[in-house]
């Protein structure tokens, strides 16, 4: 987990998904860049807010070819709701 301080907050990649990817066979990280507050903050639900998501074998797929969300070619396949542990 790499984490980025700044003044008032805490930046992190957290892996929040695994599996074993349908096109590459290999295993896949869903991983979610997550931006923790050091302060509450009201109306905020959850303690981070979430600044971007990307998989683990994101640049591998796309090179690949293969239609995926993450893969950036198919916004409407997205093997981590598709696939149950």
């Amino acid at each position: 987990m790499r984490k980025l301080l700044t003044a008032m907050s805490t930046i992190v990649w957290k892996v929040v998904r695994k599996i074993n990817c349908v096109y590459t066979g290999q295993p896949a990280e869903l991983l979610e860049q997550r931006l923790y507050f050091d302060e509450h903050v009201p109306d905020v639900g959850l303690p981070y807010r979430v600044l971007a998501r990307k998989c683990s074998q994101a640049t591998e797929c796309n090179l690949a070819g293969y239609s995926c969300r993450w893969a950036y070619t198919n916004p409407g396949r997205d093997p981590f709701t598709e696939q149950r542990d």
